[in-house]
Formats: C-alpha cells, structure tokens, sequence
C-alpha cells in the first residue's frame, strides 16, 4: 500500500519546479467543508474568525490527505473593504459564504469619492493576512502553506458597485467602469503589498467568479477585465510576490487563452466547463495544473464514481504537466460532501502512484 514519503509543502514544490513527486497532488478548496466535519466551528464562524478556522484546518489537512493548504478570503471581498455591509452564514441559515446586504458605491457620484482603501484597516484584510501570520507562526514544517485570496480587480469591482450596477454602466458609461477598475487593481496591489508586510512571501490566490463568460463576453473581459488584472499582476510582483495561484471560476472556455497574459501564474484551476485537455495544452508548460472535477459530483455521485473520474483525470494529466498536477474540484468543495467521497479522490491519487506509468514516469525524471 502506498504511503506518502513527502511533506504536502516538499510535494508542491517538487511538482512545481520538476513536475514530478512521490504521488500527483491532491487539493480541494474547504472553506465550508471543514467546519461540518470540525465540533466547536459553525460556518459562519469559518469566515468570521479566521484564526479560529485556521486552528481546525490542519488536523483536517492530515486527516485527509490532501497537499493544498488553508485559504483565507470568500467571493465577496470588496464590498466592505470600501465602506458596504456584508452578513455572515447564521445557524439554521442556508447561505454556505458571506452576503453582502449593501453596495458601497451605487452612484456615478460616489466613484469620485472610492479613492483606495489602507489595507490595514479596512475591512477584513487584515484579519486575513494575520490568519496566514498564524499558519506561518504554529502550523508544522511541510504544511506552512497559507494563501491570501488576492481576488481580482473585476469581481471586486462588482462586490463594490453591484454587478447589476457595473454590467449596465459597462454598455452605458464605460469611462466609470475603468475609474472603478483603476481603484480596485490599485487596493488589490495594496493588499499584497500588506499581505507581504505582515505574513511574509506567499502564493496569492487571484480569480473571481464575475469575470466569466456567465456574465460578461470574452470581448467584455478583453476590454474590462484583463489590463486591470494585469496591473495588479505587474504591481504585485514588482512589490516581491512569488506568484499566483489562479482560479478563473465560471465557465471561461472563451477566456482561456487571455488568461495566459496576465504575468506571474504558478499554478491555475479553471471550472470544469474549460476541458482539462485544453487547460494542459495552453498552460501546461509553464504552470502548475489543478482541477478540474465538476464540484457538485463530490456531493451526489458515489465513491466508486468519485474514483472513477479521479482516475481518468489522472491518467490524462499526471505525466503530462512539466509543473505538476494536482488532482481537485473545480471550484470549491461542496460543503456536504460525504468524507468518503473526499477519501475517494486521495485513494485514487496513492493507487496511480502505484502504477507503472507513474513509476516510469519518475523513473524518466532521474535520467
């Protein structure tokens, strides 16, 4: 039976730099999933104390194997940072991520007065980046790997005006659109610039779910959402980030290929609805590959198809990625998945690391 040899942090690395490791990675976004399998964390209390969520990521990290560490941030990251009003998942309530109840810049008069946000004490940011500080501080040796969720300029764009508000001033006042870009690209520099300050060097998680073709088209992200990106990219490497890990969320098949411009990507998990076959051809050899399961299947399909799946991805993509694969949902793990089906996808992992493919594979590297 197979039994791990390296650290989650010396696997990722080794993938990274040389494509290769003991086993393919594994990795899953657990927000929500971690506090229903955690007594004494609600899910509102995962986004809200962040220290506290940190406290009960590592011994479900180990218990199931995966290689992707704690990731603090949520899709709504704006909307308070510039002055609007979010609510958190209450008990017996069926929101699974913060609400935000109030846009914080709703008028074409109200852009003038955005300016740029001090990270240090606007909002959440840096109860973030002091999660992180923690990982860093307590976790073991192998497993201080915490990210930040950098978001992207665009979706934080929308959390602050409303993306109701941002889609029509984009066909009817576009010049707006591009100040409020300018202020959010800047805040998101700002915030590595933070990030670094107070937890050290990371990876930054970027991406967002507002910049996919389910709302706008792929000359709208051409046009809108790519050069602010890019800025904030450009800026954030130049203040010492090491890169980005990115998640272009939504279907953004049309997209794909843009999002090889923006500079600094170490590793990118597209939606399920870009193919894994693609998503390896475009970015394979510079980046490391995750994904990209459809996340909903973790919690309807069994084990044995959670298996199934899991192996055929890895037979298309583990040796065939010159900085690694890791195996994972799409986009965040459904938060009641049943363990098992989790277990599943790290059974499937150790058994092809088993195989002679595998094997070979490494055998190759070492030549």
């Amino acid at each position: 039976m197979f039994k791990d040899t390296m650290t989650p942090g010396e696997r990722m690395m080794s993938l990274l730099t040389t494509g290769s490791a003991d086993r393919p990675g594994i990795g899953a976004f657990m927000m929500g999933f971690v506090p229903r399998q955690y007594k004494g964390l609600s899910l509102g209390e995962c986004y809200k104390d962040k220290i506290k969520f940190a406290k009960a990521y590592l011994p479900m990290w180990e218990l199931f194997g995966i290689d992707t560490g704690p990731l603090f941030g949520h899709a709504c990251v704006g909307a308070l940072e510039y002055g609007g009003d979010l609510v958190f998942p209450a008990p017996g309530s069926r929101a699974q991520s913060p609400i935000i109840t109030r846009h914080p810049v709703e008028t074409p008069e109200a852009v003038d007065r955005m300016g740029v946000p001090d990270p240090a004490t606007a909002g959440e940011i840096d109860e973030f980046c002091q999660a992180c500080k923690y990982v860093n501080d307590h976790y073991p040796e192998g497993y201080k790997s915490p990210s930040f969720s950098g978001g992207d300029p665009f979706t934080w764009a929308g959390n602050v005006v409303g993306m109701e508000t941002l889609l029509v001033w984009m066909v009817r006042q576009p010049d707006l659109v591009h100040r409020v870009l300018r202020s959010t690209a800047d805040f998101g520099i700002a915030c590595v610039k933070h990030s670094i300050k107070v937890a050290g060097h990371m990876l930054i998680f970027d991406g967002g779910p507002s910049d996919s073709n389910d709302l706008i088209s792929p000359q709208q992200f051409k046009e809108f959402a790519l050069p602010p990106l890019v800025h904030m990219r450009e800026g954030s490497l130049k203040a010492g980030c090491p890169g980005f890990l990115c998640h272009p969320c939504g279907d953004q098949e049309k997209n794909a290929e843009m999002w090889l411009v923006p500079p600094g990507t170490a590793g990118v998990n597209f939606d399920y609805r870009t193919p894994l076959s693609k998503v390896i051809r475009l970015f394979g050899p510079t980046t490391m590959i995750t994904g990209q399961i459809e996340p909903a299947k973790y919690m309807l399909q069994s084990y044995e198809q959670i298996y199934k799946e899991c192996w055929e991805c890895l037979e298309l993509a583990a040796t065939h990625c010159p900085h690694g694969y890791v195996i994972g949902p799409g986009c965040e793990l459904p938060v009641t998945t049943p363990p098992a089906n989790l277990f599943a996808m790290a059974k499937a992992t150790k058994d092809y690391a088993e195989t002679k493919e595998w094997k070979d594979f490494q055998a190759s590297k070492k030549r």
